[in-house]
């Protein structure tokens, strides 16, 4: 099921990618583009807690939230609708699966490579489709095609009860939630400094963007969650020492492979709310989207921020925490 809910990410990006790509070469403005293009990701990302709350308290919601993801996506691609409403819903049908798709893997699994793996497709996919080298129509045949196997095989996961009994001490209450705001407040950090709006490497990027996303995961598994965040500060610093392209591509590879640590740890937080704890992250990424050319901070400052952030909420899950989950 990773395997299929990960083609189903990279398609519905790709969808999504094409369909902006198609209305922006056409469009003679520029005011418009950037309307359009925010109005979607604002809808796309900041609609996923609330999907995600609703999946939560209904589980059984989960097949219809894929169906109907399916059906505003296909409805997005049709070209004589207006471009507004079909911002609308491929807005919609991208939070619809993100959610859905992403609370199924918190649920099934406990470790952090099969978040990596599952976030990692978009990138390549949305890079694909903005660069209209695949077109949304084909997109849209591969997502069909592989939802269809989904719900085929989609049986009831119920999430892993980590949840320790209510407890009234303030001292927990307060790590709890300064434990949250850290994890949030370092997905803000990555959405500034995780990303390239370079467009002479049109793939290159992207495909760091996967990579480093996935390899993120995978070494959390094995050398654990400190000795990750100690790499990812490293790798952060030793890309400072080189100029042009070799540092962009290391440090844009350090700050993703932060994304299934930050998606695993925040779900570890409320592990019976895995969809409303995803898109919370989820829409941590728009100060990104929206005010990144009014963002300024060095480069150094943002490494040491995210260390220190990543560093703090380990520790104080492990203190504070009753679930014996390994970090």
């Amino acid at each position: 099921m990773l395997f299929l809910h990960t083609l189903q990410h990279f398609a519905v990006d790709g969808i999504c990618g094409a369909v902006l790509a198609a209305y922006a070469v056409n469009e003679i403005y520029l005011e418009p583009i950037i309307y359009f293009f925010g109005l979607y990701n604002l809808i796309a990302f900041g609609s996923q807690w609330l999907i995600g709350l609703i999946i939560d308290k209904k589980f059984s919601l989960t097949p219809y939230a894929f169906i109907i993801s399916l059906i505003t996506l296909a409805l997005g691609t049709i070209a004589t609708i207006e471009i507004i409403y079909k911002v609308i819903l491929i807005g919609i049908g991208n939070s619809l699966f993100h959610v859905a798709g992403g609370s199924l893997i918190l649920r099934r699994y406990s470790t952090y490579k099969e978040l990596g793996i599952f976030v990692s497709s978009g990138a390549i996919g949305l890079a694909l489709g903005l660069n209209q080298i695949i077109n949304a129509m084909t997109f849209l045949i591969i997502y069909a095609i592989i939802t269809a196997f989904v719900l085929k095989n989609l049986r009831e996961v119920l999430p892993v009860n980590h949840s320790s009994p209510q407890n009234n001490n303030y001292q927990l209450h307060l790590a709890h939630y300064t434990l949250i705001i850290l994890l949030l407040a370092c997905v803000i950090l990555r959405s500034f400094g995780g990303s390239n709006d370079s467009t002479e490497y049109i793939m290159l990027f992207p495909c760091v963007f996967a990579f480093g996303k996935m390899i993120g995961g995978l070494c959390c598994d094995k050398i654990g969650f400190n000795n990750t965040i100690l790499l990812i500060f490293v790798m952060s610093f030793v890309a400072l020492q080189f100029n042009g392209l070799m540092s962009m591509i290391i440090l844009t590879l350090a700050f993703n492979m932060t994304m299934p640590l930050t998606l695993r740890l925040v779900h570890f937080c409320n592990p019976n709310y895995p969809g409303l704890m995803f898109g919370l992250a989820a829409g941590c990424l728009l100060p990104g989207a929206f005010f990144s050319d009014n963002f300024k901070m060095i480069p150094q400052a943002m490494i040491v921020i995210q260390f220190l952030s990543l560093f703090i909420a380990g520790y104080l899950f492990k203190k504070y925490s009753q679930r014996q989950i390994e970090l």
